[in-house]
């Protein structure tokens, strides 16, 4: 099928703070890949690191939490994914596919790797985000079946409760009754309380801070025995008193920037317990109790991304069951509106801040 994308309305981010809705001109076009026209786009906290905090090198469309339909491929792609009238969901991740890592299934974790929702304009077709209309995949593009039946703006979570999955599951290697603890309720916390319960945890903590009381509601929601108040509660003193002063199997770090943090979790685990950071610290340096971690055989893991069978697993769930997921209080938005949304999500707008907002670029 021939392509039909000559240019697109999207979402710019042209500087900190700057963001331009315009036509963006596809082109040139490469010898091969194909066109999705987004139904919805997800809005993670990166896109907010990108907007508020970061120095941006050259405009881009953001977005990398990609949900549409194929339908235009061309050249000699090679995807088997690219069948025109397909509804899938992105991988963020474009690597190299030949690389070490790559064949040793860290995929994500490729050095030469580049990414939707942070490519430049000038690299042809341009259109490498989902606060577009339409966006350009790549041949070596991951993408996943989404199923009809899934609401597209419900669907965007695919990637926080993918990671939560691959999170507890995988990496935490959560056995059926151990107790867990989520440190942080933004969406990828509330996505590891939920599959601590999917993945038959026995007690789940979930810890916030002050204004994160209707997320701790929505921690509960979504499975959670015990949640607390940092800020008004020793959120260790609890967890040892549920836990008979044990500690807890599995900890989930998932706080930006916190890193004093990770020490009170190392000596709130259990003996043989493991620790998983998943919330990056921007730079900075955590302490850890390292004679806590060796007299008490305490295991600290990084993770970054997920593995892909967990975004097969997520969707599916999310069809199955998508009342659960409305404990992830959203914003829907077009265009016209992506940085109110992320002001809204950034906690500058005012009102409570829903955990998860959603762009609809070819909504009404």
């Amino acid at each position: 099928m021939s392509p039909v994308v000559r240019e697109s309305l999207a979402a710019v981010l042209s500087a900190p703070r700057t963001i331009e809705v315009r036509p963006v001109l596809a082109g040139p076009q490469p010898a091969a890949g194909a066109w999705l026209l987004v139904e919805a786009c997800g809005i993670c906290g990166s896109d907010w690191s990108w907007y508020a905090e970061r120095e941006i090198p050259a405009p881009f469309v953001p977005g990398h939490e990609m949900v549409g339909r194929i339908v235009a491929a061309w050249g000699d792609h090679g995807n088997a994914a690219f069948e025109p009238g397909a509804r899938v969901a992105i991988e963020e991740a474009l690597p190299c596919w030949s690389c070490a890592e790559c064949r040793g299934g860290r995929h994500r974790m490729c050095a030469r790797s580049t990414r939707y929702g942070g490519t430049a304009l000038d690299v042809a077709p341009a259109l490498w985000g989902g606060f577009s209309r339409y966006a350009y995949l790549a041949p070596r593009t991951s993408a996943h079946a989404v199923p009809e039946s899934l609401d597209a703006g419900l669907a965007t979570l695919f990637i926080p409760v993918s990671n939560g999955l691959s999170w507890l599951r995988a990496a935490g290697r959560l056995q059926p009754g151990e107790s867990v603890v989520v440190l942080g309720v933004g969406q990828h916390g509330l996505a590891s309380v939920a599959a601590a319960r999917k993945c038959g945890a026995g007690l789940v903590t979930a810890v916030g801070r002050a204004g994160d009381r209707a997320r701790l509601d929505a921690a509960a929601k979504l499975g959670a025995d015990l949640v607390v108040d940092a800020d008004s509660g020793d959120w260790a003193a609890a967890l040892l008193d549920a836990t008979g002063k044990r500690g807890a199997d599995l900890l989930v770090d998932t706080t930006p920037g916190a890193t004093d943090i990770l020490a009170t979790a190392a000596r709130c685990a259990a003996i043989g317990g493991r620790v998983i950071v998943a919330g990056l610290k921007h730079g900075a340096s955590s302490l850890l109790p390292t004679d806590v971690l060796v007299r008490r055989e305490i295991e600290v893991r990084g993770v970054a991304a997920r593995e892909s069978w967990a975004i097969d697993a997520a969707l599916g769930w999310m069809a199955q069951d998508p009342a659960l997921f409305g404990a992830f209080s959203s914003v829907t938005v077009g265009l016209a509106d992506v940085e109110r949304a992320l002001l809204t999500l950034g906690g500058e707008a005012g009102g409570l801040r829903p955990v998860h907002a959603v762009v609809e670029p070819n909504g009404g």
